[in-house]
């Protein structure tokens, strides 16, 4: 759903934040990524406080205080996590991670949108 390299800055400066919410950046908040894939655009002026809820929670469980932002263009890290290290400040977005962020995304439509369907997986 977010990116193929699955990495996040775990937390940044406020200012520097403030820069890369604001886009043209290729940070994307990760809201912003479920509300693109799984949303889809003729749903996400309407629904798509729903990726930004799955998010809520998402960070609630987690403790984290700004919305992970995904790096969209390039892997950060050297796919460190790949090799059972973990670089410091990023983080992986994990199969259960997805998993968890795509259910609550699911469900969440079924409220907002009943008639929407999941993208196809491929």
């Amino acid at each position: 759903m977010a990116s193929a390299h699955h990495c996040y800055r775990d937390y940044w400066q406020p200012a520097a934040y403030a820069q890369h919410v604001k886009g043209h950046t290729p940070w994307v908040p990760l809201s912003d990524l479920g509300t693109m894939y799984l949303i889809g655009p003729e749903y996400a002026e309407q629904c798509g406080y729903v990726a930004d809820d799955a998010v809520t929670a998402f960070m609630a469980e987690r403790g984290l205080t700004q919305e992970p932002l995904i790096q969209s263009r390039a892997t950060v890290g050297s796919g460190a996590a790949y090799q059972g290290k973990a670089p410091k400040p990023f983080s992986y977005l994990s199969d259960g991670d997805f998993a968890m962020l795509t259910m609550a995304v699911i469900d969440g439509m079924a409220t907002c949108a009943p008639d929407w369907q999941p993208p196809a997986e491929g």
